[in-house]
């Protein structure tokens, strides 16, 4: 059986006005002149994807496409229909639909033309369709890439959460930007640059700003937050283990020792030797 969205070995059976008839003995489906990559015979065994075409035929390309139904991939927005969602191209000549459903409520968070979305394919009743990984898809992809804390990527939003944002790196990796990390407004698909902040559960945590004194004095705020809204009072001080920190507060010791040092400067915070604790709190 010829499997759309996947690719195939299937053998040239004739030869038409169109192209070339490829089949598997149960089926045969239409490989264009214009997507074969050379000359065929009768006999040949050919690599093809196989994909649905304006008419919701079964068709074969040599082409490489960007996405399978088991192969994640970025696929580039070419058309947004309001009423649909966004049209993506897979490199074959029929775009595929990325369907409103997946998209977000807010039609200003939905992807531009240009844009770039990590998908898998999927097949709807004979059509092909987009699907978008959610973030435990992209977590999911194995590979030996890694970053470093304060190291800058390049990646595409991936999705919107209720405390920020999800975003894929060109590596399949998945780095969420909490809000009060974040710069501007941003939409799905959009190109971002990002700092790595940490990394917890094979899940790296970053910050869209990449100015280290601007990100101690939003590390700072957090403390103090911290502070005024526990007593003004906290069970961490800077000789306080990274595990301890990133229990209690989310963020690397790095992090933790530059604004805790900032506001001790500032005469913010007192210490001893199990805790510290905000000055002049009433």
């Amino acid at each position: 059986m010829i499997s759309l969205g996947e690719y195939q070995t299937l053998s040239v059976v004739r030869k038409s006005d169109l192209g070339y008839m490829l089949g598997d003995n149960d089926e045969e489906v239409l490989l264009h002149f214009k997507q074969a990559k050379e000359e065929l015979k009768i006999g040949d065994n050919v690599k093809v994807f196989i994909y649905s075409d304006k008419q919701n035929r079964k068709t074969a390309t040599q082409m490489d496409v960007l996405a399978t139904i088991s192969k994640e991939g970025f696929a580039t927005v070419v058309d947004i229909l309001p009423n649909a969602g966004a049209f993506v191209s897979i490199n074959t000549p029929k775009d595929v639909l990325l369907s409103k459903d997946y998209l977000p409520y807010d039609n200003l968070k939905w992807p531009t033309v240009g844009d770039k979305v990590l998908i898998r394919l999927k097949d709807k009743h004979g059509t092909l369709m987009a699907k978008p990984l959610n973030r435990y898809d992209i977590k999911s992809i194995k590979n030996d890439v890694s970053y470093e804390e304060n190291e800058t990527v390049n990646g595409f939003v991936s999705h919107f959460a209720e405390k920020g944002m999800g975003v894929v790196t060109n590596d399949f990796k998945y780095i969420f930007i909490p809000y009060t990390q974040m710069r501007g407004q941003y939409h799905l698909g959009m190109e971002v640059s990002v700092v790595i902040t940490k990394k917890l559960d094979n899940e790296y945590y970053g910050t869209m700003n990449q100015n280290k004194e601007l990100l101690m004095v939003d590390d700072a705020k957090l403390l103090l937050e911290y502070l005024e809204n526990h007593h003004g009072v906290m069970k961490l001080t800077a000789k306080s283990s990274a595990e301890e920190v990133e229990a209690l507060l989310g963020m690397s010791r790095k992090a933790f020792k530059r604004a805790y040092g900032s506001l001790y400067k500032e005469h913010k915070i007192t210490f001893d030797d199990e805790k510290t604790m905000l000055v002049n709190k009433k």
